[in-house]
């Protein structure tokens, strides 16, 4: 998450908020998010009540702000790659490989974080809008490379739109058919290599009729 130009003041509010983002994910998993207070947050945290209010306006989004890091990943994957490389598989690799990189705690944890989205309704808002803010960055990533202007041109935004959706069908998919918790890179894979051509269908339908045989 810090860069070589990061000052040690920029440095220390972003490891605060992390601190505070983690202290909240961990006692929203431990007690859920009915009960859970910002004085709790900001007990565990070491840090005042007023001070978690500059960094986040509600304990809603600091729970799910502990993801950050995550999407932050993709980001950086992405900024990483070859400049010749394709936009759109700019970011299928930035994603492929930056799931292939967790460890197995931190997959389970994030299962974790995405059942409590399912539990809380109230922390759906805020999930929404950080896939918004991922549109937002991996847009400025793609513009940035190609030369496009993001406010004139619709391919920055285009790519970056279905390259979330892609990401977000697919964790979805992933939670709901109970896949194991390695297979997350792959279907992830899959799932842009079918964006990528088009989304045919034709491989989808080939393995249908396998099945049916």
């Amino acid at each position: 998450m810090d860069s070589p130009d990061m000052g040690l003041r920029e440095l220390k509010k972003l490891m605060t908020r992390e601190t505070i983002a983690d202290a909240a994910l961990k006692l929203a998993l431990e007690h859920g998010m009915d009960n859970l207070t910002i004085d709790e947050i900001a007990r565990m945290a070491f840090v005042s009540p007023r001070t978690f209010s500059n960094y986040f306006a509600s304990k809603e989004e600091a729970v799910v702000a502990a993801d950050a890091p995550r999407w932050a990943g993709f980001v950086d994957g992405a900024v990483q790659r070859p400049t010749d490389e394709p936009p759109l598989e700019v970011l299928r690799q930035a994603v492929v490989g930056s799931t292939k990189a967790w460890s197995l705690e931190q997959v389970r944890s994030f299962v974790r974080h995405l059942e409590l989205d399912e539990q809380f309704v109230s922390l759906r808002p805020y999930r929404l809008a950080q896939y918004d803010a991922l549109e937002a960055d991996l847009r400025a990533v793609i513009a940035d490379r190609t030369g496009a202007d993001p406010d004139a041109d619709a391919y920055p935004g285009l790519v970056s739109a279905a390259a979330v959706a892609t990401i977000r069908s697919t964790i979805g998919l992933w939670m709901r058919s109970g896949s194991a918790a390695r297979r997350l890179p792959a279907m992830l894979d899959e799932a842009f290599a079918q964006l990528a051509s088009g989304l045919t269908g034709s491989n989808h339908h080939r393995r249908s009729r396998r099945r049916g045989a």
